[in-house]
């Protein structure tokens, strides 16, 4: 009797450790940034307080190395459009450095780091990373996000260096 307990304890065991990617689960994504293009991007959408910054960041696949300043062409605190003039420049930039657009940024000076309604609406027709940083406050706070065809998806954010 003692043996039969043991091996259903010793399954149960067993059944509890496979690895969650088996059955289909996927560890939660990841974009890297270093400290330094992170305060870099902090001051770079101070600059442009009161009103939103915005910009790209390119890199290689998910690790973040330049950040792009842009025109707002619609300065105001509450929503930005990137000038169609430095996006074509900052694309050639981009593959005269071997990198590619890891994603677009912009901040919030008065809000949350969290996609608006107009984010989420204005939003390229295929899925990008997008960077808000919330800078109202004291500490600035920046989070990722893919946002496709209205839907959001929070990226974890993995400062190094």
């Amino acid at each position: 009797m003692g043996s039969k307990k043991n091996k259903r304890r010793k399954w149960k065991r067993n059944e509890q450790s496979l690895d969650l990617r088996d059955a289909g689960a996927t560890p939660k994504e990841k974009v890297y940034i270093s400290k330094k293009l992170r305060h870099l991007l902090i001051r770079e959408c101070k600059k442009e307080l009161p009103n939103e910054a915005c910009g790209f960041i390119s890199g290689h696949r998910k690790v973040c190395k330049h950040v792009w300043p842009a025109k707002n062409t619609n300065p105001s605190p509450y929503t930005f459009s990137i000038d169609i003039n430095d996006q074509d420049r900052i694309m050639s930039e981009m593959k005269k450095n071997n990198e590619e657009p890891v994603g677009i940024y912009h901040s919030h000076p008065y809000g949350k780091a969290v996609p608006s309604t107009d984010d989420r609406n204005h939003a390229p027709s295929q899925p990008v990373y997008y960077f808000i940083i919330a800078i109202g406050k004291v500490k600035a706070d920046i989070r990722c996000y893919i946002i496709s065809k209205g839907n959001v998806k929070e990226v974890h954010l993995e400062v190094f260096g």
